[in-house]
């Protein structure tokens, strides 16, 4: 016969019950603090996919397009041109006085100049067209379905008037302009080659009319420079 003291304690149903259900309870709350976590990870990976994909396609300075995503948009405004017979207009602009504030002010002063004529000629353009800095002191234009040649003058002759406007430099006032070479699709070309060339060599014209000096051969003028890589 077995003694009291050696019997072997029966744990409580009730007790088990409440132990299954705490050790239940922990586990969710690990699942959930886990699932959080994995949340605000996928979180930030989308939004360092965001940034690196805004950097593949905009300027770091200016924030605007850069070469080659314009080459890209350009391209789709043009075959969307074509399919429903509509006009696109492409404005190609150098900041003539840039070279001087930037040798004078240093390089922290130019980046402020051009920071400010991005802002200048993004507010003269609709909101569907896109602003593109070339490359430099350069930036291109693109205005998909404009009606007519004069339309495109007009936003030229807007963005020449802003650009204009007084450059304030350590509290000395300088001034810049805008040679502005214009081009329209399909009278001035078919490829966004074609229509690139065609208001390079205007607004260089534009720049001679400037008094700012071009080179010749042949009593041509021309750039060396222009070829377009799809790969810059």
């Amino acid at each position: 016969m077995r003694l009291e003291s050696e019997l072997v304690p029966v744990a409580s149903p009730l007790r088990t019950v409440v132990r299954a259900r705490t050790e239940e309870r922990r586990e969710l709350e690990m699942l959930r603090a886990t699932n959080a976590r994995l949340l605000r990870e996928l979180s930030e990976l989308k939004e360092r996919e965001a940034q690196a994909l805004q950097l593949a396609d905009r300027d770091g300075l200016t924030g605007l397009f850069n070469r080659r995503r314009m080459l890209e948009l350009l391209d789709v405004a043009i075959t969307e041109a074509s399919e429903q017979w509509q006009h696109v207009g492409l404005l190609f602009i150098d900041l003539n006085g840039f070279k001087g504030v930037n040798d004078e002010y240093g390089h922290a002063a130019g980046d402020k100049v051009l920071t400010t004529a991005a802002a200048r000629i993004s507010a003269r353009v609709r909101t569907g067209d896109l602003v593109c800095r070339y490359g430099g002191d350069e930036f291109v234009v693109v205005l998909p379905n404009v009606p007519d040649r004069a339309a495109v003058t007009r936003v030229a002759d807007m963005i020449r008037e802003r650009v204009a406007l007084p450059y304030w430099i350590r509290g000395n006032e300088q001034h810049l302009t805008a040679a502005v070479g214009e081009a329209m699709y399909p009278q001035d070309g078919e490829t966004a080659d074609e229509l690139l060339n065609r208001a390079d060599h205007a607004m260089y014209h534009m720049k001679a009319r400037l008094a700012r000096p071009m080179v010749s051969l042949g009593g041509n003028l021309f750039r060396h420079r222009w070829s377009r890589r799809r790969d810059d």
